[in-house]
């Protein structure tokens, strides 16, 4: 029993990183390989240069499919396979959470946050997911408990003689905040926006500030000594975003609305999450003067508001507020409303209703089991079943090839070409009558009489592709087959 008593902060972590696990583990390969985990699987399965090469065009940088590249070559490219590594960063995370919580916080706000965490549905399909947004999430989270740690350790050596340990030990946070640092820039460029918080927060206060500016100094130095090889990739990145991406700009307030949705479950708890935060944040602002002793307080809240409404903000000129680039902010967001909650009643006999009673709405909504709106696999198996020998099947637009291919025939999936990325992909599908297009001009309709039509969003990617406008022109529709969220099979008879 002294040792349970002893050990009992460490127990209940253990406890809560079980819990994650059973809650977003236990249907972990249910969902089908959707969106873009198909491309980053295809691509972790070749070697490292071509990785590097091949993904610095890309939207983020390479080190995720890295790692899922050691990952797949002992366990393969099951969707159970390749998402638990996202599984194992969210278990990770939440640890990170619940020592953030204790060590910097207080006990009650790291119960709290972890809760909030483990039933969260957005945080849910990221772990669910073979991206590197859970990735992102738990870099983000070790990053600032280090980073806290020094604030931590520098409040606590003022009010006491300089203390030779806690120096060392600042030292320490310095070294891992560093490389842990430099992993998230080259992880995604959103890990810009970590960096930039700690930065600005550093600048804000200066006492902090001239007692470590030559820590501070060496850590950015030496961060961008390492960053040195993608320097000019993101360089590049920055000037191709600059022309415009498929992400819409944010529309005011209902974008912020719908975002805290999507950290909050359902529409009613995002209610009671808006009002909890604006009240404590009230009360915190009429109280500053007296709440200065809580600068750690102070910096949760600074780096969910700076990340968060940062990004909706520059969203206007580079859109970029989308739910799964706001995983910086949304790994703060359950600390944020645990230091709320535990803030904005102080009295014993009832500080504990609010807490247990949001806890409760996010367990009660939580889906562990939630859809990622992209279900390939039954796709694939009506196409399996209306295809006869002379059917030809159209899929567009054509990167969906990937998905297709995984469901169709995992071995053409598998045998990748990385110079030319998706031509054995491309051969095999149309030795087997089907052709991934991107617009009607790139196959000839006439000698077929039997046509099935893989519609995968085509317009959004290829507007103007004329695939079913001229598929409706000359071919019967005998049956259309939908597939929740955006996929439609169509079957068409010559007329």
């Amino acid at each position: 029993m002294r040792i349970i008593r002893k050990h009992k902060l460490t127990i209940i972590g253990i406890v809560l990183v079980i819990i994650n696990f059973l809650v977003k583990g236990l249907f972990l390969a249910n969902n089908s390989l959707g969106g873009d985990e198909p491309f980053s699987v295809y691509h972790a399965q070749m070697d490292i240069i071509s990785i590097i090469q091949l993904l610095s065009a890309g939207n983020n940088p390479p080190l995720y499919e890295i790692l899922l590249h050691f990952w797949i070559k002992i366990f393969g490219i099951s969707e159970f396979s390749v998402r638990f590594p996202s599984l194992l960063f969210s278990c990770i995370s939440l640890w990170f959470i619940y020592k953030i919580g204790h060590s910097y916080l207080n006990k009650r706000i790291a119960l709290y946050a972890s809760l909030l965490f483990i039933f969260s549905n957005y945080h849910i399909v990221f772990a669910h997911e073979a991206r590197v947004y859970a990735f992102l999430g738990m870099l983000t989270i070790i990053s600032m408990y280090y980073f806290m740690g020094i604030v931590y350790d520098y409040h606590k050596n003022a009010q006491q003689e300089v203390n030779e340990k806690l120096k060392k030990r600042t030292t320490t946070h310095f070294i891992l905040l560093t490389l842990v640092n430099t992993l998230i820039i080259y992880s995604h460029y959103i890990g810009f926006f970590v960096v930039w918080t700690q930065v600005i927060f550093l600048l804000g206060n200066k006492n902090l500030l001239s007692k470590h500016w030559k820590k501070i100094l060496l850590s950015l130095s030496l961060m961008l000594i390492l960053y040195i090889p993608n320097i000019l990739v993101i360089w590049l990145r920055f000037i191709e975003f600059s022309k415009g991406t498929w992400v819409r700009p944010p529309e005011g307030f209902e974008s912020i609305y719908n975002m805290l949705w999507s950290f909050s479950n359902i529409p009613a708890v995002t209610v009671c999450v808006i009002t909890l935060v604006s009240v404590s944040l009230l009360k915190f602002i009429v109280r500053y003067k007296k709440e200065q002793k809580k600068p750690l307080y102070v910096f949760v809240i600074f780096w969910f508001a700076f990340i968060f409404l940062g990004m909706f903000s520059f969203s206007y000129w580079i859109p970029m507020f989308l739910d799964r680039y706001v995983m910086p902010a949304a790994i703060a967001f359950p600390l944020l409303l645990g230091i709320c909650m535990d803030y904005v009643i102080k009295k014993p006999k009832y500080n504990y209703i609010i807490p247990v009673i949001l806890c409760l709405l996010f367990i009660m909504s939580a889906k562990p089991n939630i859809t990622n709106k992209r279900n390939v696999r039954e796709c694939v198996e009506k196409i399996k079943e209306i295809k006869q020998t002379n059917t030809l099947v159209i899929i567009s637009p054509s990167t969906f090839m990937l998905n297709f291919s995984y469901y169709y025939n995992i071995t053409f999936f598998k045998n990748y070409h990385s110079q030319k990325i998706y031509s054995r992909i491309h051969q095999a599908l149309i030795s087997e009558n089907i052709y991934a297009i991107n617009d009607i001009k790139e196959i000839d309709l006439k000698p077929w009489h039997h046509i099935a039509y893989v519609d995968a969003a085509a317009d959004f990617s290829s507007p103007n592709n004329n695939i079913k406008k001229e598929l409706d022109a000359h071919y019967h529709l005998k049956n259309t087959f939908q597939f929740y969220e955006i996929f439609n099979v169509f079957e068409y008879k010559k007329k």
